[in-house]
């Protein structure tokens, strides 16, 4: 190791990597917003908000194998530690050496009381940008070539909508309709509140991957392929069947012989997540001293099915096929439940 921390490397190796250099991390955190009410029951909110990761972990990998082999086309690879440590086996270390960064514009609609109706939304556009995140051999990439590996990240959605909403039905003693209601048809009808919340994701990014291809490179990150010229969703059933179309040749290659992949990371998109769940409640008044609170909850009321990442293989038979549900989804599920107060 020289007295600058660096590795003696190949010829024409420069790498991005110094781990004799401690910096603690640091989070910078942005944030402005606009409100504007537009009576006194609704109010709309614009905001941008973002965050900047200076000398954190790497993505999804969170450590850092230093003696990683280089690749040299050509010739063989080197473990740089070869000869300075008396092993060649892989390190680890928890580096504080990554940057990612977080931007993102959120909108928000507030509805208080207004007709019975008491409502939340919230949109939200997102990217997250850094290196580490996804299937490839992030650490070579960040030793290395480091712009090579940098690609959005595949933890949050760009597109996303949540709804809450309550809505007080206007029947019952006490209420714009029904108010001269009897007592039994009260207790059928009167007093229920209906409430619920909404959610959509637009998808969550994820890249495509190589099962093999001739004259790959033996260490590296060698299951990555080439961008093409096709559109990877074109002619697909866009289901759970095929949501992408694979294969080798147009929206996919293969990289030359001795050389990575360049498709760009977490640029593919997962089907969408919709979900709706619904709350019916109402409370009797059995004395004055006894109340009754009866409850049905459901969670994705309309049934709807969430589908997970498809099989991101370009080179497998099943390729674009998805087999599995969404790790937030799940089927209609429906709950009941009684309260007694007094």
């Amino acid at each position: 190791m020289g007295s600058n921390g660096t590795f003696p490397l190949p010829a024409g190796v420069n790498p991005t990597f110094r781990p004799a250099t401690v910096t603690l991390p640091t989070t910078y955190l942005y944030n402005a917003a606009i409100q504007y009410q537009v009576n006194p029951k609704i109010a709309v909110t614009g905001a941008y908000v973002g965050n900047s990761n200076r000398h954190g972990f790497l993505g999804q990998r969170q450590n850092v194998n230093p003696n990683e082999p280089i690749f040299v086309a050509g010739s063989s690879p080197v473990r740089p530690l070869n000869g300075i440590l008396p092993f060649g086996n892989d390190l680890q270390y928890f580096c504080d050496c990554s940057n990612q960064h977080y931007d993102s514009f959120q909108g928000q609609v507030k509805i208080n009381a207004w007709h019975e109706w008491t409502l939340q939304g919230s949109y939200t556009y997102q990217t997250q940008w850094g290196p580490g995140w996804d299937f490839y051999d992030s650490n070579y990439y960040f030793l290395y070539n480091r712009a090579a590996g940098e690609g959005y990240g595949n933890s949050f959605p760009h597109n996303q909508i949540t709804i809450a909403l309550t809505y007080d039905l206007p029947l019952g003693h006490g209420k714009k309709y029904g108010s001269n209601l009897n007592r039994f048809a009260d207790l059928a009808i009167g007093g229920w509140t209906i409430s619920g919340v909404m959610t959509y994701y637009s998808g969550f990014p994820f890249s495509p991957t190589l099962e093999s291809y001739p004259g790959q490179p033996n260490i590296g990150p060698n299951s990555r392929p080439d961008l093409g010229s096709g559109n990877p969703y074109t002619g697909a059933a866009h289901d759970r069947s095929q949501w992408f179309v694979g294969g080798i040749g147009a929206a996919f290659l293969a990289p030359a012989a001795q050389t990575f992949g360049s498709y760009p990371i977490n640029t593919l998109i997962g089907p969408q997540f919709i979900q709706q769940d619904l709350t019916f409640a109402k409370s009797f008044r059995i004395t004055e001293r006894y109340s009754f609170r009866l409850r049905a909850d459901t969670a994705n009321a309309f049934n709807h099915t969430n589908l997970g990442w498809p099989n991101a293989d370009v080179q497998a038979s099943n390729a674009g096929q998805i087999t599995r549900l969404a790790a937030a989804g799940s089927m209609r599920r429906l709950q009941f439940s009684g309260t007694v107060s007094f």
